[in-house]
């Protein structure tokens, strides 16, 4: 399932359940993000590894492979810095967090989460990552 909007950067949503999958896309498209929608970890990893997304929101328990690894595809991809991950499951053992973090998930929601929170958390690290910062060495 891919939503486009020409002027809004591109979102992928890695997530095996239809109906969240759909309302995370609904509200992404709202907010003016390009959507594109994935329910495995394989067509995720192939999605990642034939272009660059802004924003991956990645389940970890998926069909296929799970999301730690379409993480660490993600990050061992050139220029995948500028990819904001987020991580979302039902686990919520620190060190499920802790590892998702170790192999470069920038943000780590639990399920149950709002649609709101995660939204705030797309629009605060993309505001981060627009901003240029310059360091004036005297």
């Amino acid at each position: 399932m891919g939503l486009k909007d020409k002027a809004g950067k591109m979102v992928l949503i890695v997530e095996d359940d239809k109906d969240i999958n759909a309302l995370i896309a609904y509200n992404l498209y709202k907010e003016g993000f390009s959507v594109e929608s994935v329910y495995d970890g394989l067509r995720a990893q192939e999605r990642v590894l034939k272009r660059h997304f802004d924003v991956v929101i990645l389940d970890i328990m998926l069909p296929g492979i799970d999301g730690f690894s379409v993480c660490q595809a993600i990050r061992k991809r050139r220029g995948s810095h500028k990819t904001l991950v987020i991580m979302v499951s039902a686990k919520a053992e620190e060190h499920d967090k802790m590892y998702a973090y170790l192999l470069g998930a920038d943000c780590y929601l639990t399920k149950p989460f709002s649609v709101g929170k995660l939204l705030e958390v797309v629009r605060d690290f993309n505001a981060l990552r627009a901003r240029e910062y310059t360091v004036e060495v005297n």
